[in-house]
């Protein structure tokens, strides 16, 4: 090869990669990019895997950051999931039609959703489920 073709070599060092990274603050990319070079080089990856797994990476640490901070903002009372509520008490519910309103659809439709029972059967209990489920999405 002639000398005019040539890659010129890398005059960036580790700390430097790592610097920019904290600045950056791509902390998944920081932490990982080392381990995933050896996977990468050991199972011969193409360089754009690597880089695309990185990212992937990244992408998936912030989106769950956000969620977790979109949480933590709507002041939920207590968190809890679907499967924690109690389906045998009050003992007249839709069990279907109930679940059928977590897929948020009523959202879409910009229409309410409004639950309706005497007191002390929980009405606000499924009512943060949606909430928290939107969050999430």
């Amino acid at each position: 090869m002639s000398a005019s073709t040539a890659m010129p070599e890398p005059t960036m060092s580790l700390s430097d990669v790592e610097h920019h990274l904290t600045y950056l603050t791509l902390s998944f990319i920081a932490a990982q990019y080392a381990e995933l070079a050896k996977q990468a080089a050991h199972k011969a990856w193409p360089h754009v895997d690597y880089l695309a797994r990185l990212v992937e990476g990244e992408a998936d640490l912030r989106r769950d950051r956000a969620t977790k901070s979109r949480i933590r903002l709507a002041r939920f009372p207590v968190i809890k999931t679907l499967e924690q509520f109690r389906w045998d008490w009050p003992t007249r519910i839709n069990r279907r039609q109930v679940q059928q309103h977590f897929h948020l659809e009523f959202i879409k439709d910009k229409a309410n959703l409004i639950l309706l029972g005497g007191v002390g059967v929980g009405k606000p209990q499924p009512g943060n489920y949606p909430s928290r489920t939107e969050c999430i999405t």
